[in-house]
């Protein structure tokens, strides 16, 4: 993909001859007579649509001084306030950027997508001319009332939209859900409200506007309807059966616009009626309500969608008993009005647990705060993760947005491509693994015969101290589930068998089976687009309790008296210090929110321990974070009973015990310590074959050693 960064082209410019020439010259000169001229040549004829070449991508326009954006700006004055000069000054100059936003995004998708149908490329174009038109007509008005427009103070809201939208599945209808069913929907709605305004105000001049905007908005909206149903059947739907305009839109809308966002106060069906829009979408949108409308009380849902990574939001935690017990441990790191929601197995019906009824005895009082502040930020829809079908789901039942980033960019970064990329990207390969790992496409896994030759061919490359031992794991998968073992060649029924449901996964990687000593990971929290100047805040380190097959079992790691948790390793630090640079790729990527890397300690030819730092990322909660948020919540007791001092580090470990084997749990404390103690998880709600239990010690090393000798790992 062609690429551009910020800043103005200080190169002469040159007349464009194609609509590409064009649009990249409405996106990279920053003077206002460039991004408002017309796509015509100098007879007048409006430039050929030829050429279109690669799918063109940047991040921001260029802006000459002036017209910059900054990241906010003051609220819109209230239509009952423009009898105010100062006040219709104000909204004539955001209208008209609006204006020039939407030129400048139209240019953006051109460029993005140039291989959409013509129908929809000459329908964006005619709606870029007619935004043009829209931005003149509105600076017109503002020159008349005496205002200014080079302010540099311009609002950047649409353009925040962009990196979802760019790194969205639905592609084009990703951009016509968000511009055409979003903005431009809510502008049927603010343009007759605004009209109105002006002209009680005694300015008909712009009433006048704001009625034609409205008029010409109409079929913008209308091809936004037109093109979302015909994409969608193209891209995954039925050939006999047409894709609706409400389905096509909550598919595709990006994070954090929605149906809420497509309306204002005074709601007009029948502009929407005369877009063409169906009357399912059209009461959706009337009776969407915002987050804040929406928030209830003191109550936070939380939607543990544990496994969802296997294809299904809720089969892991509906069949599962271990993880059911896992999210139920995660309900403690919030307040005591937080509820577990989980939808039945057959009847539909939810099941919700609340903090309150989860809460052990052996924590103490039941909290009335998170764990974590920044858990408590959010009134939305909180989930372990984000994905599409949860996202369509809670809009289906007329919940808002999930918290969090949309599921494409979460999509995009759980990719265990993304972790092998990022790793490249920062060479964070001490060991030489790099030339070892392939990323195998879904498409690739659907002509077995080819990969398997070429993955031979690459198997015996590695160096002999790898004794040609291999795994291939999904792209998307959690806790070893699904990865498939060999040794010598791929050609064998048992490997070969695994290419079609890895196909189905997504794709899969390709990677040694090596010789592991130690599973690590970090978990972080990436700050929200909103948080600018915030930096990657890093929760914590640990040391994962894995089976020898890689099923999950605990963890452990030392806390300090101020609640800072290190896994205990001698490369802490670099595996911290490298987990906070890729949690920042992916806030590049337009992730943010709780994350978690894992990594390994493995042993190389020369039998020396090597750390590989970016095994996975992890782009939502995970059992490390929900490790130190019990740990967290023990502290005031492991102050007091085991005399936690400042400049300190005390041991501890969350492990289960299986039901009838509680003598471990004993000869565990034993071998920890004299003041190892136990603090039991487990309630009437929690209780069950596996019992959760945090232990702690003054040394994190005989409670690890203990632990490996009579749990097994």
């Amino acid at each position: 993909m062609d690429s551009a960064r910020d800043g103005v082209r200080t190169d002469p410019p040159r007349l464009p001859e194609t609509i590409r020439e064009f649009c990249r010259s409405v996106l990279e000169q920053g003077d206002l007579s460039a991004k408002l001229a017309p796509p015509v040549d100098r007879h007048g004829t409006r430039l050929p649509d030829s050429r279109r070449g690669r799918p063109f991508e940047i991040e921001r326009p260029a802006r000459a001084a002036g017209l910059r954006m900054t990241g906010g700006s003051d609220s819109l004055p209230r239509p009952g306030e423009l009898g105010d000069p100062a006040h219709r000054i104000r909204c004539l100059s955001r209208f008209a950027h609006h204006e020039l936003m939407a030129v400048e995004l139209f240019a953006w998708a051109l460029l993005r997508w140039p291989k959409v149908p013509e129908g929809l490329r000459r329908g964006w174009l005619s709606a870029l001319i007619d935004e043009q038109r829209h931005c003149r007509l509105y600076l017109a008005r503002l020159e008349a009332h005496g205002g200014r427009f080079d302010t540099d103070d311009h609002s950047d809201y649409f353009w925040r939209q962009s990196p979802t939208i760019a790194a969205s599945d639905s592609g084009a209808s990703a951009f016509l859900a968000a511009m055409g069913l979003t903005l431009e929907q809510a502008n049927l709605d603010f343009t007759l409200t605004y009209r109105d305004a002006f002209a009680e105000a005694g300015d008909h001049e712009s009433a006048r506007v704001c009625q034609t905007v409205h008029d010409e908005e109409i079929a913008h909206v209308a091809l936004a309807a037109h093109w979302i149903k015909r994409l969608g059947q193209r891209n995954g739907g039925e050939p006999d059966r047409e894709i609706s305009d409400l389905d096509g839109y909550l598919a595709a809308v990006p994070f954090p616009l929605g149906p809420a966002r497509a309306k204002g106060r005074r709601f007009e069906v029948g502009a929407r009626r005369r877009a063409g829009l169906s009357e399912k979408l059209i009461e959706h949108v009337r009776v969407a309500r915002s987050s804040q409308q929406q928030a209830v009380p003191n109550e936070t849902l939380l939607l543990p969608n544990l496994g969802a990574e296997e294809g299904e939001d809720w089969h892991a935690i509906q069949t599962e008993p271990r993880v059911d017990l896992a999210a139920r441990l995660w309900c403690l790191l919030f307040a005591a009005d937080a509820y577990l929601c989980i939808p039945g197995k057959s009847d539909g019906e939810s099941r919700k647990n609340s903090c309150r009824d989860l809460w052990p005895v052996g924590l103490g009082a039941v909290p009335e705060r998170a764990v974590f502040d920044w858990l408590a930020k959010t009134s939305a829809p909180l989930a372990w993760l984000n994905t599409a079908t949860l996202e369509r789901e809670n809009l289906a039942l007329g919940r808002q947005a999930l918290a969090g980033p949309s599921a494409s960019v979460v999509n995009q970064v759980h990719d265990k491509a993304f972790a092998i990329k990022t790793a490249r990207e920062l060479e964070l390969d001490r060991g030489g693994l790099e030339r070892c790992l392939r990323v195998i496409d879904a498409q690739s896994l659907q002509s077995p015969d080819a990969l398997i030759e070429e993955l031979d061919r690459v198997l015996r490359e590695w160096p002999d101290w790898m004794h040609r031992k291999f795994t291939l794991k999904p792209r998307f998968g959690s806790s070893g589930r699904g990865r498939v073992a060999g040794d010598e060649t791929l050609n064998r029924d048992s490997v070969r068998g695994t290419f079609p449901r890895l196909a189905a996964r997504g794709g899969a990687i390709f990677e040694p089976w090596l010789e592991r000593r130690r599973d690590l990971s970090v978990a972080l929290l990436v700050p929200t687009p909103e948080e600018r100047d915030a930096a990657t805040i890093l929760l914590g380190s640990l040391e994962m309790l894995n089976t020898a097959g890689g099923v999950y079992r605990g963890h452990c790691g030392e806390i300090d008296s101020r609640g800072r948790v290190f896994s205990g390793h001698a490369e802490d630090e670099t595996l911290r210090g490298d987990a906070a640079a890729v949690a920042n790729r992916a806030r590049q990527a337009g992730f943010s929110g709780p994350c978690g890397v894992d990594a390994f300690i493995y042993v190389d030819g020369d039998g020396r321990e090597r750390l590989r730092s970016l095994v996975e990322f992890n782009a939502r909660m995970t059992m490390g974070l929900v490790t130190i948020g019990l740990v967290r919540r023990a502290l005031p007791e492991i102050r007091e009973s085991q005399g936690l001092s400042p400049g300190e580090r005390h041991g501890f470990l969350l492990t289960f015990v299986e039901a009838g084997t509680e003598h471990r749990l004993e000869a565990l404390l034993q071998a920890s310590g004299e003041d190892a103690i136990a603090i039991r998880l487990d309630s009437d709600s929690l209780a069950g074959d596996f019992r959760p239990v945090l232990v702690f010690a003054r040394d994190r090393n005989p409670l690890r050693q203990a632990h490996r000798d009579i749990f097994g790992c």
